[in-house]
């Protein structure tokens, strides 16, 4: 029966752009080689009453091939020319939609300083947005080690043309990054540890502040990353007061 083959293929084939029934269809078909529409209902599962209407649709999407008869025989198209289909299409439509979005350009009353970022990649990307805008110096607050390691490349570069103050909540656990670290006070840790708000408990992972104008603070919350981007200098002037005085005595602060 279907359920022997792979289900992440069919999630794979949605994320292509075909519907579900379209994906169970189609791969029932590579696995049939030919078949009436009849075998691949009774291999995929896929609804008796809708399989003639979705075997129509792969048709003129050109990934089957049909011979009339009684019965109607189907035939999927190479599984290398479709998926080359679909990456074409993908890639030109790409394309066309990057164009089409750099040419918008609307006038804005005003637009917040604060914004709420909740998935993981728009939380990675921001962080190496505000890392390649940045000018003058990074001030980088850390409690994941591992979290700050995905970003070691860009911090490296970052070296030669800014200034770079790196804080941490245990030295001991960041050794393996290529950085001087300063600690922060027993203090400090105990407060930023012990964050819990509605009964959802917070932990800092990430903070930076940019050229003293935009921050980026990234929490767990739960089981979940969220995280904070403002861009607003007197707060980030505060944000940077208040590491100045974090900083364990036995680590040289400077100037924040």
């Amino acid at each position: 029966m279907f359920s022997e083959i792979n289900p992440q293929l069919i999630s794979n084939l949605e994320k292509l752009g075909l519907t579900e029934n379209e994906a169970k269809a189609y791969v029932g078909l590579v696995s049939l080689r030919e078949a009436t529409a009849r075998e691949v209902h009774e291999l995929t599962n896929v609804p008796r009453a809708k399989i003639y209407e979705i075997l129509k649709v792969l048709a003129k999407k050109g990934f089957l091939e049909v011979r009339q008869g009684t019965p109607t025989f189907f035939r999927a198209v190479d599984p290398k020319q479709v998926i080359g289909k679909i990456k074409d299409e993908f890639l030109n439509c790409t394309t066309a939609t990057l164009d089409q979005l750099n040419e918008l350009s609307y006038e804005l009353p005003k637009t917040s300083l604060v914004w709420c970022i909740q998935s993981e990649w728009g939380i990675k990307n921001r962080i190496r947005e505000i890392l390649s805008e940045a000018k003058e110096d990074l001030i980088i607050f850390s409690s994941n080690p591992a979290y700050l390691q995905e970003f070691e490349a860009e911090l490296q570069k970052l070296q030669k043309t800014c200034r770079l103050i790196f804080i941490a909540d245990d030295v001991d656990r960041f050794k393996s990054l290529p950085f001087e670290f300063r600690e922060v006070t027993q203090e400090f840790k105990d407060s930023i540890n012990n964050i819990v708000i509605d009964g959802t408990q917070y932990n800092e992972e990430l903070f930076i502040i940019a050229d003293g104008k935009e921050s980026i603070g990234v929490h767990s919350a739960g089981n979940k990353r969220e995280a904070v981007v403002i861009r607003l200098p007197v707060v980030c002037y505060l944000q940077k007061m208040i590491y100045s005085k974090v900083i364990e005595p036995g680590f040289v602060k400077k100037d924040l």
